[in-house]
């Protein structure tokens, strides 16, 4: 029975790396092995325990193998079953929430942008007046411009829940690059940046995209006289944490609260789609992201990456101010 039973702890083990789990899944599930083990042997010990008592002597090391390499086998097979489907389960919730944001925005941004342009074509049919004929042709120009921008965006959120790929990051190289840009498209905004010489993250390829859409969602949603401090630290527990703080308006509390809800609904959804690239770029990454205010007016975003494994050390202490 003993063989038995390891023979199907063993089967099991061989059979995972073909499972459809993560690497933080199979740890959950040997943990959970581990566990069910020492528990079937410690009620395996009381029974004996009892026994005892009673005078009735069994033999207590084979009371121990049984009950442990039963926990192990059930434990094996059931908690691996139990941790694949939590994450087929919560797979399919992220699905849910991308298809109803996919949805959204099919019913509501792509509807008013192609009634919008739709609605001045008809005026320059009908008119004879070419400085309005001019006007609308712009304002057509404007709006399929922003519709063809909110179909881009839809796609590389797609892009990005569909891949898993990771690698290695200069998040201090890809904020810098970014702040580089952004002084000479808001030359109104003051930026200012404490960064070390290098930091290497593991985060998902879309992370300089991810980067962007924050710094952008900074500025452009503000006044155009708008103060944003970009601050990259190295943590002790080898995480890396980016915080982008600005002095404006705020992210709404309906934005912010779609972003930790389960699923877009009709009364939380968020105004636009770059918060869901920085939203799934950061979950895809095995980061964290939150958002707080600022003091005494604005945002604060707080995002946690994986640091690499081994960091240079020499490198990351030195850090480098910049202000504009």
């Amino acid at each position: 029975m003993i063989v038995g039973l390891a023979t199907i702890v063993l089967y099991t083990g061989n059979e995972l790396p073909e499972r459809p789990v993560s690497i933080e899944g199979r740890w959950r599930a040997l943990l959970l092995t581990i566990l069910l083990s020492v528990a079937f042997a410690a009620l395996a010990f009381l029974v004996w325990l009892t026994w005892s008592i009673d005078g009735v002597n069994r033999e207590l090391s084979f009371l121990l193998a049984f009950a442990a390499s039963l926990g192990a086998a059930v434990g094996a097979r059931g908690s691996l079953y139990a941790v694949e489907s939590n994450e087929r389960l919560t797979e399919t919730q992220e699905l849910t929430k991308l298809l109803k944001i996919n949805q959204r925005v099919l019913r509501h941004n792509l509807r008013n942008e192609l009634s919008i342009a739709l609605g001045h074509l008809e005026n320059v049919e009908r008119t004879v007046d070419g400085e309005t004929v001019d006007d609308d042709l712009r304002v057509i120009r404007d709006h399929l411009e922003a519709l063809l921008d909110t179909t881009d965006r839809t796609r590389k959120i797609v892009s990005i829940w569909d891949t898993s790929d990771e690698t290695e990051h200069d998040l201090a190289s890809i904020v810098d690059d970014q702040l580089r840009r952004l002084r000479q498209e808001y030359p109104s905004a003051t930026f200012s940046s404490t960064l070390p010489e290098e930091c290497r993250v593991i985060a998902h390829t879309a992370l300089p995209l991810a980067i962007q859409e924050a710094l952008v969602n900074a500025v452009e949603h503000n006044p155009a006289d708008v103060s944003v401090d970009i601050t990259v630290e190295a943590l002790p527990d080898e995480t890396v944490e980016l915080e982008i703080s600005d002095t404006g308006t705020g992210i709404p509390a309906p934005d912010r609260e779609a972003i930790a809800l389960p699923e877009e609904t009709a009364l939380a959804h968020t105004r636009g789609l770059g918060l869901w690239i920085l939203y799934w770029t950061i979950r895809g990454s095995d980061g964290t992201i939150e958002f707080d205010e600022n003091d005494p007016e604005g945002t604060v975003v707080r995002i946690v990456l994986p640091a690499r494994s081994e960091p240079d050390s020499a490198s990351s202490s030195r850090s480098r101010s910049r202000r504009g």
